[in-house]
């Protein structure tokens, strides 16, 4: 980021630059080289690409005539001496992206109206809703390419292939965006490698094979909470010099908050090389495929850093304190799928988690939340969809859930639905449940009372009270078995909140009495964290095992 220099009394014209359909750009095909390579090409996009352009128009200039305020992975904001020169800019950036990155949604805009520095935040507003509105009336890029009876289609998307390339030692047509994309792609793996360490990464000549795993691997998208709402109060609180420094400011530090954070987390995990394979890292948004042992506790260290790294940062801390917002959280989703299910269907299963593990915000917003599901289907179905089917309906209209999301990380008020759902209570429950059968201290149940278990949780509360009971008697240690199953087993949720379902509900549904169980939850992290094992084999917190260390 570049100082402005524009005095008190220069008028100059907000130029915003953005990538637009980022996901669907990004994640056209299941192929992961793809992906990454086609998320590298957004980031050049709205940072190297830009930055070229304005050295270009600069050039020989003692004073510059565009100013950078932001770049960023698919975004820039700029401020330009005189309109033209701003339309210069897009045309410089546009006219790359049909070049080097074909199918890439790319839009410009120039205020018209020039700001002076009382009125830049109003200014940019305006911009913005220019852009949308120019967006709004343009047809979608996938109109221009029709695919028509005698082209032959891309192996990987489907669309009008123009290029042949080889995967391996065969041949097959791509599409000009696959074939740009997957150009990028030891680009994309290299600068994302560099971030968050080399070894832990997929190696560039291997991506094809994808990341190591024991069976199951998880797909993790994450995500700030309320970031929108951040950059709207900064152009509230703020005015002139101070609103173009504390924008440009508080985006590089965004940026940097996210990367350290996914670091730390990625660092935890020792012993263990080419389990990850970064995707999209870039301001608050992540979305990594990694294998599935170490996954949630690499997902929820992230969490936790996030909110803990954004809180040390001065520029953050600085913002937040002039903004009336009392800190930055994060929340993530994770999806558990088998190696070879199709990773689009396995990455919107995760956005749709990581929504629902939102709901914390109308529950603690100082906290952040993980929420998981392992897929044993082999068909997609949608989040809601899935979840019905592990809703029970009890007597009197309560209903009874059967996972633990959305799991809660950060300091919860004591006594509410956060801290009931606090990932403390589902790390002591895969602890107990996770221990081996031939150590001194056995686990507190064993696999026929697990199975027991989740049989009659399927069939409601009452028979789950039943169950409970005849399983504390069957349990080798009955008393602390039963305390056991009273912290876990079935637990009412204290408002009756929303539980992680990520729906709109009427005034009734959210006064309904609500259960939910952490049992089946933990059973299928330990699942997790063991591969192909039995789930009561081997523990998740043990580092021969997962690789992680708890230390940090």
């Amino acid at each position: 980021m570049s100082s402005p220099s524009q005095g008190s009394g220069d008028r100059r014209h907000w130029v915003v630059i953005e990538t637009g359909a980022n996901q669907a750009y990004v994640f056209a095909s299941n192929k992961q080289a793809v992906n990454v390579g086609a998320s590298e090409l957004i980031y050049q996009a709205g940072t190297a690409w830009v930055r070229d352009a304005i050295g270009m128009i600069n050039v020989g200039r003692v004073d510059p005539v565009v100013d950078i305020v932001v770049v960023a992975s698919g975004k820039a904001l700029l401020l330009a001496d005189d309109a033209e020169t701003g339309r210069a800019v897009i045309r410089a950036v546009t006219h790359r992206a049909l070049e080097e990155a074909p199918g890439l949604e790319i839009w410009g805009t120039v205020d018209p109206d020039p700001a002076v520095e009382a009125d830049l935040g109003a200014r940019l507003g305006q911009a913005y809703r220019r852009q949308a509105a120019w967006r709004s009336r343009r047809p979608s890029a996938l109109l221009r390419h029709p695919t028509l009876p005698f082209t032959r289609p891309c192996h990987y998307s489907g669309q009008p292939s123009t290029a042949m390339g080889f995967e391996g030692d065969t041949t097959y047509p791509r599409a000009a965006k696959v074939d740009a994309a997957w150009r990028r792609r030891d680009a994309g793996r290299d600068r994302m490698a560099g971030q968050l360490g080399d070894s832990a990464v997929v190696r560039a000549d291997t991506m094809a094979d994808g990341v190591s795993n024991a069976g199951w691997v998880a797909v993790m998208h994450a995500d700030g909470n309320g970031i929108g709402g951040v950059f709207r109060s900064i152009a509230e609180a703020y005015t002139g010099r101070e609103f173009l420094d504390r924008l440009g400011e508080f985006s590089v530090a965004l940026d940097e908050v996210t990367v350290a954070a996914l670091r730390f987390a990625v660092g935890q995990v020792d012993e263990r090389r080419g389990w990850l394979l970064p995707l999209v890292v870039g301001g608050d948004d992540v979305t990594v495929v990694m294998d599935a042992r170490p996954a949630f506790e690499v997902t929820a260290t992230f969490v936790e850093r996030f909110a803990r790294t954004a809180a040390d940062h001065p520029v953050i801390s600085r913002v937040l304190a002039d903004v009336g917002q009392p800190g930055l959280t994060a929340c993530a989703g994770i999806a558990y799928v088998k190696p070879h299910y199709p990773f689009s269907e396995a990455y919107e299963l995760a956005e749709q988690l990581c929504t629902s593990a939102k709901q914390i915000k109308r529950i603690d917003p100082r906290c952040g939340a993980v929420d998981f599901h392992v897929l044993h289907d082999s068909i997609g179905q949608p989040l809601d969809r899935i979840r019905s089917s592990l809703t029970v309906a009890d007597g009197g209209g309560a209903e009874l859930r059967l996972w633990p999301g959305p799991v809660v990380i950060g300091e919860a008020e004591e006594g509410g639905e956060a801290a009931a759902r606090h990932i403390t209570l589902l790390r002591a429950a895969v602890e107990e449940l996770g221990k081996r059968s031939g150590e001194e201290d056995p686990p507190v149940l064993s696999r026929s009372a697990l199975h027991r278990l989740r049989q009659a949780l399927l069939a409601g509360r009452t028979e789950a009270e039943r169950a409970r009971d005849q399983v504390a008697v069957w349990a080798s240690d009955p008393a602390a078995a039963g305390a056991f199953l009273t912290r876990h087993l079935l637990l009412r949720a204290p408002s009756g909140g929303d539980g992680g379902q990520g729906r709109a509900r009427s005034r009734g549904v959210r006064d309904r009495q609500v259960w939910f169980s952490r049992i089946l939850g933990a059973i299928d992290l330990i699942d997790m964290a063991t591969g192909t094992a039995p789930h009561a084999g081997h523990s998740p917190g043990r580092s021969r095992e997962t690789g992680w260390r708890r230390d940090g």
